[in-house]
């Protein structure tokens, strides 16, 4: 199936695509941390919305299982980047952008 997307949203995509990249090898090197701990998620990206990623499923919750009585939990920071860029896409682009996504997203009768 082709679907045509607007050029607005096709160069976000584009740069999403290249900041992931970057992000991932600063991981691979060990210049940045691969998780983060729960609040940092938490203040990061909101609690509301990393409580619905996580029970969509979109994002993986670690626990720290150290034999305390309360484990830490922490999330993949990469996972957490792109369930807030599907969330949040549509919010960046123009009024014609949404548009068009809204024209090419809505079912045609």
């Amino acid at each position: 199936m082709i679907v045509a997307i607007s050029e607005e949203l096709l160069f976000k995509l584009v740069e999403f695509a290249e900041n992931l990249g970057r992000k991932k090898e600063r991981i691979n090197s060990f210049k940045e941390s691969q998780f983060i701990s729960q609040n940092q998620a938490h203040i990061r990206y909101g609690k509301g919305n990393v409580t619905k990623w996580v029970k969509a499923g979109i994002v993986k919750k670690y626990k720290d299982a150290d034999g305390k009585l309360r484990s830490g939990v922490r999330y993949d920071v990469l996972d957490l980047e792109s369930a807030a860029f599907k969330c949040n896409y549509m919010k960046e682009l123009s009024p014609l952008a949404k548009a068009e996504m809204r024209e090419i997203i809505s079912p045609v009768p």
